[in-house]
Formats: C-alpha cells, structure tokens, sequence
C-alpha cells in the first residue's frame, strides 16, 4: 500500500508489466461499481488524482488507463496503467509497452510477479513528494 483515504487503499499492483502499474482498492466489501456512493465516487477521484500524479512524477508515462475489471477478485477496484512508448528502467530491469498504442492487453494469469527489489524501488518513487 503506498496510499490511503478513509474509503480507498492505493496498492503497487505485484505484476509491474508496466512500470508504475497500480490499483486503487475500496476498503468496505462491495462488489458492483454501480453501487458505490457519492462519497465513495469523490474520494475515488481524489486517489485516481494522487497516484497519477505520483506515477507521472516517477516514471513519465505517455498515457494513462483506468480500469475496472474485477474478474478474478471480486472486489471494487480501478487498476491505474501507465503506458509508454519507449522503455523505462528501474534498478536494472527494462520495462517496454509492446501494445502501445494500441489497447492495453492484459498479461496471461501466469504473469511473472516483479521483483521485491523493483516493488520496493516502485513504492519509494510514488511516495516521495
């Protein structure tokens, strides 16, 4: 977790496919984003606008998507993906977007999990001012 309101946690997604990848969780169980609140709806705004923010100032991402998905984890979340049209490094590992520009295709279930050494490094850039 690299950031929390009172309704939403902002956690660095494990697969880092795309550098900065990350998701915004609701903290009360709910599983139709047609069911959110006003209030839930206002602060999801304030997060999306602080983690792109945060991601922007790190990584320099060309393009952002949002998405809620919630298939495998039926849970409220927007998963927040940078997309970039060249590489980006981080503590020696290159991070490409082939699909770029086209529509963000999801890795395979199977996808490699990121290094706690790109994770650690990941959380240190979005939480620095």
């Amino acid at each position: 977790m690299v950031h929390e309101s009172r309704l939403w946690l902002t956690v660095i997604n494990r697969n880092q496919n795309l550098l900065g990848k990350t998701f915004i969780a609701l903290r009360r169980h709910e599983e139709e984003v047609a069911r959110l609140t006003v209030q839930e709806w206002t602060e999801l705004l304030d997060e999306i606008r602080w983690v792109t923010k945060r991601v922007r100032q790190a990584f320099a991402p060309d393009h952002f998507n949002y998405a809620f998905l919630m298939n495998l984890d039926r849970h409220v979340h927007l998963h927040v993906i940078p997309r970039y049209v060249g590489t980006r490094g981080l503590v020696g590992v290159e991070f490409t977007d082939p699909d770029y520009p086209d529509s963000y295709r999801a890795p395979p279930s199977s996808a490699e999990v990121a290094s706690r050494g790109v994770i650690d490094e990941v959380e240190a850039a979005l939480r620095s001012p």
